[in-house]
């Protein structure tokens, strides 16, 4: 089981790697600081959980609920997430890189002050998210995502094609600046112009 896991691993200051959990529920489990290496945790629940800290390599979640857990200033490579539940995790702090993101839900999110890097996120729900002084870098893609009243304040979306997102109701800084060199459809452009107060005819 993961917590007998974590707990061997924490009196022997060693990583879990190898390991496949399966439908298991993990409450109150304290892995601050902990580095996992290709771990799969599939169809897991987590329960009040501190990961705040941890590293993922080469790790899977599939079809798990994480909501409300606590990842702040983690650090996820060559990783991918699927079929979550994460309403409000929090993940400040956090670096993505190589990392995918398919049908997800992070309603409530909080992703300030994190960096992806090469990754990419897919038909992910982030609907009321805090995306502030987000960094992305080389290729990070946006694709079918929901971004309705996400918070962007400080994060530039140059470079990034927004076309196929619902951006509707996304809150921007007075100069609108994160929107520059972002490309968007003809109707999200009528929107973002309302914005601005300008109307189009």
């Amino acid at each position: 089981m993961f917590t007998d896991d974590i707990s061997l691993a924490h009196n022997e200051d060693e990583e879990i790697k190898d390991k496949t959990y399966e439908r298991e529920v993990i409450t109150s489990a304290g892995c601050t600081g902990m580095d996992f290496q290709s771990v799969t945790f599939d169809g897991c629940r987590f329960i009040e959980c501190d990961l705040s800290k941890a590293s993922f390599y080469e790790c899977k979640f599939l079809h798990c609920d994480l909501s409300n857990c606590k990842l702040p200033d983690s650090y996820w490579k060559d990783c991918e997430m699927e079929g979550c539940k994460c309403k409000g995790i929090d993940l400040t702090n956090s670096t993505f890189k190589q990392t995918t993101f398919k049908d997800n839900s992070f309603v409530y999110g909080l992703f300030s002050e994190c960096t992806f890097e090469g990754s990419r996120l897919s038909s992910c729900d982030l609907s009321n998210a805090l995306f502030s002084q987000v960094a992305l870098r080389r290729t990070t893609i946006f694709s079918e995502c929901r971004l309705t009243r996400a918070e962007l304040f400080k994060t530039s979306l140059k470079g990034i094609d927004l076309s196929d997102c619902d951006i509707s109701g996304i809150a921007l800084s007075d100069t609108f600046y994160e929107l520059r060199g972002a490309e968007v459809s003809y109707d999200q452009a009528a929107e973002l112009a309302a914005l601005l107060g300008v109307k189009i005819k």
